[in-house]
Formats: C-alpha cells, sequence, structure tokens
C-alpha cells in the first residue's frame, strides 16, 4: 500500500500539451521578432534624430553639442544591445548571462554620463561607482568562468583551438 500516490504525475493529455508547447514558442518567437523590427526602426530614429540635434545645436557651445550627441549615441547602442539579447535567445533558446550584464552595463553608462553633466550628490555619485564596479567584476566573472566555452576571445565567445598546440608529435 502506496501512501505517496497521489505524488505521481500522469500525462493524461500528452498530444494537448505537445500542441500548447508548439503554439506557446511559436508565439514567442513572432512576438520577439516583431519586437526586434520596432527595435530596428527604433534605431533609425535615433539615428536620425542624433543628426537632427547636430545640426540643430550646431550654433550651441561644444560642450552642450557633445553631451547632446553623447547621450544619443549611448542610447542608440543600448537599444543594440538589447537586439543582441533577443537575437541570442531566438538563436539559442536561451539568453546568456553575459548579454544581460552588457545590457545593464551599457545602461548604466548612460546614467554616467546624463550623471556627469547634471551633477548630483555624492552619494548618488558612489552608489552609482559601485554598481559600475560589481556589474564590471559580473562581467569579468562570466566571461573567465564561463561554462561551456573553454576558450574564449574579450567577447566571450568560444575560439578556435590552436592546431599547432593540440596536434601530437
Amino acid at each position: 500500500m502506496t501512501y505517496y500516490y497521489f505524488m505521481e504525475l500522469r500525462v493524461k493529455y500528452n498530444n494537448l500539451f505537445e500542441k500548447l508547447t508548439v503554439f506557446f514558442s511559436t508565439a514567442i518567437r513572432f512576438m520577439l521578432n516583431a519586437l526586434v523590427l520596432i527595435i530596428s526602426l527604433t534605431i533609425i530614429i535615433g539615428v536620425v534624430k542624433a543628426g537632427v540635434n547636430l545640426f540643430t545645436h550646431i550654433n550651441a557651445p561644444l560642450e552642450e553639442l557633445l553631451r547632446i550627441i553623447l547621450l544619443d549615441v549611448i542610447f542608440i547602442v543600448a537599444l543594440i544591445e538589447i537586439t543582441i539579447v533577443i537575437l541570442g535567445y531566438l538563436k539559442d533558446g536561451a539568453v546568456h548571462v553575459r548579454y544581460i550584464v552588457d545590457t545593464i552595463l551599457i545602461i548604466m553608462l548612460n546614467k554616467v554620463v546624463s550623471f556627469w553633466f547634471e551633477g548630483g550628490t555624492l552619494e548618488e555619485a558612489i552608489s552609482l561607482a559601485l554598481l559600475v564596479l560589481v556589474l564590471a567584476a559580473v562581467r569579468i566573472t562570466t566571461i573567465r568562468w564561463s561554462a561551456g566555452d573553454p576558450v574564449q576571445d574579450g567577447r566571450g565567445n568560444a575560439l578556435k583551438p590552436d592546431k599547432k598546440k593540440t596536434e601530437k608529435k
């Protein structure tokens, strides 16, 4: 006599679960592809906006012009990093930690540049610096000890082994 009979799971509608799984994964991929298209359009609009800002502020002081262009460029790079995360998920079916950390680092860089130009309190500067240092440490850790990639380049991508070192004499 088994008291744990209620713990046993039986798949009663196996075909239904397979259909739901396929439908869900297809719907997610469709939405992510639509999101990539929207982000691509946003990147194009951002590049046009950066060009317009350059020409409309051409008579402004150089520091203000550089600040506006720098913030526009960092925002565009953050969108590109988000697109890389989405494309990585579509390709591999999983999101790599290094892509997430890269995206957060780019967004925090935007915050650092904004903070640099707008100013702020010492406490905000210290907290922002600590956050960026922790993210940098996490990024280095993901590159150095990433599972499955024994030899990597600076971006965390696996490199092909050197044939001269691997050949036996």
